[in-house]
């Protein structure tokens, strides 16, 4: 079996998380930071991964220091410019899979459930909990990602030829957080360390 890559892009700053917007600013980027460190985690814990790709500024790189991931920088060119570059770097014969950085309450073992669902496709993706967007997308082979995160990305993703894995159990992979409502339902479920210490 093809091992998986995971790439995660990390957007830091002020201008992470508008849609929290009863934080401060400087708040939201401390928590946005905290949920791409559980999300990270995550991955690098899941027995299905072989390694992780961050893309992302020098700043959250800094933020993020003292894990075994492989680095990419940020080309500037949008969440799907971001992604490719980081499906660039996976090594040749490996899966690849994008996975959003807003994850705070994602488990190994539910990331690993995902992934080997997905071995059933050549290119599958797994909805948000709005049933909008997306969370996760994975293929087979790396350069044939095609991602087409944005609005209604779930439906793009559709469009595109890739298969929706539709199953139950899970919904912590399911649960990103760009709401304040998202962020309670997200606590409901547990969330992982840096992130309940940030909210704290």
């Amino acid at each position: 079996m093809r091992p998986w890559w995971v790439v995660i892009p990390v957007r830091s700053g002020t201008g992470a998380k508008t849609r929290l917007s009863t934080l401060p600013a400087p708040a939201r980027a401390a928590i946005a930071l905290a949920f791409a460190r559980d999300t990270l985690d995550a991955a690098l814990a899941c027995s299905e991964v072989a390694g992780v790709i961050v893309v992302a500024d020098p700043a959250a790189h800094d933020a993020l220091e003292g894990s075994a991931f492989v680095r990419a920088d940020d080309p500037g060119s949008g969440l799907n410019g971001a992604l490719l570059a980081g499906a660039a770097v996976v090594p040749p014969g490996c899966g690849v899979v994008a996975l959003m950085s807003d994850l705070p309450a994602l488990t190994p073992e539910e990331l690993a459930q995902a992934l080997r669902l997905a071995r059933q496709h050549a290119r599958s993706f797994v909805c948000d909990s709005d049933g909008i967007g997306t969370t996760m997308l994975a293929s087979i082979e790396s350069a044939q990602l095609d991602p087409h995160f944005g609005e209604r990305s779930r439906a793009a993703h559709a469009a595109s030829g890739a298969v929706e894995i539709d199953d139950p159990a899970l919904v912590r992979l399911h649960r990103d957080v760009d709401s304040e409502v998202a962020l309670w339902d997200a606590r409901r479920l547990g969330v992982g360390p840096a992130t309940a210490a940030a909210l704290s």
